[in-house]
């Protein structure tokens, strides 16, 4: 095997995309979100650090909100035999990332 995964690839493949998202979309990589002049207007942040609503009642002792995102893997892929613990190289891992609320419209 070229590539060994966990039993469960949701974890493995939620870091992937973050990390691969930050890269893509982030202006100022080299800060951390909470410490960002941008973090209010940044879709990775929106995404990743999901920061409750400015102006909620509900959530306001909350530091973060539920991620906009779910990783729906087929029931093959989310429970690999132990015997198939990884990938080859050229291998296919198929997924669905499932959009929810605003970062169904977020401009990439």
């Amino acid at each position: 095997m070229d590539l060994h995964l966990p039993l469960y690839l949701g974890s493995t493949l939620r870091g992937g995309f973050g990390s691969a998202f930050k890269k893509v979309v982030c202006a100022l990589r080299d800060r951390l979100c909470h410490e960002c002049i941008l973090k209010e207007k940044c879709v990775y942040s929106y995404v990743f650090e999901t920061p409750p609503p400015a102006d909620t009642t509900v959530m306001r002792k909350y530091g973060a909100s539920p991620h906009p995102f779910v990783i729906e893997l087929p029931l093959t892929e989310v429970l690999l035999s132990e015997s198939h613990q990884g990938c080859k190289i050229g291998d296919t891992i198929v997924f669905n990332l499932i959009l929810i609320g605003k970062a169904i419209d977020c401009p990439t």
